[in-house]
């Protein structure tokens, strides 16, 4: 054999240790049960007190200006005002006054009814305004309207007297 084989020679098996007894555990010595304590007596927590508040005086009421008997009257029974339909028709009734007088002219006769629904405030409001606006507007333009057809009609009786008719 050579020197390789000697140094690695085969070993025999070790046998395992022995397993060793686990230590024994302390033993406690059993310790009495623990007394029975009734609970404490139930405290009400002390009462929360808001600290003191500065005195404020009380602010005097807003101006008011008095009412007119004449206008402390309820308004229970009274059709409510008709400022946004006046208004509309006081529009169309610049607008057609321009276009066809007459129409112009009654449009702006149905605004000022509708604005003076409201007797309080019926000449403060835009829709009586622009009715009145409709209303002059509207005679002058049926008057322009009644004088062009006058004029048309001479002119057209004129050319038939011209041609023999």
């Amino acid at each position: 054999m050579s020197e390789y084989d000697q140094d690695q020679a085969p070993q025999e098996p070790v046998a395992a240790p022995e397993p060793q007894a686990a230590p024994e555990a302390p033993t406690y010595e059993q310790a009495p049960p623990p007394e029975y304590q009734a609970p404490p007596e139930y405290q009400a927590p002390p009462e929360y007190q808001a600290p003191p508040q500065p005195e404020y005086q009380q602010a005097p009421p807003p101006y008011q200006q008095p009412v007119s008997p004449q206008y402390a009257q309820s308004y229970g029974n009274v059709d409510p005002p008709l400022h946004v339909p006046s208004l509309i028709v006081g529009i169309l009734s610049i607008v057609f006054a321009f276009v066809f007088g007459p129409v112009g002219l009654v449009l702006a006769i149905v605004g000022l009814s509708m604005a003076k629904k409201n007797k309080l405030t019926h000449k403060t409001t835009p829709g009586f305004a622009l009715s009145i606006v409709g209303l002059i507007l509207g005679i002058i333009f049926t008057i322009i309207w009644v004088i062009a057809i006058a004029f048309i009609g001479a002119m057209g009786m004129g050319l038939m007297a011209l041609a023999g008719m």
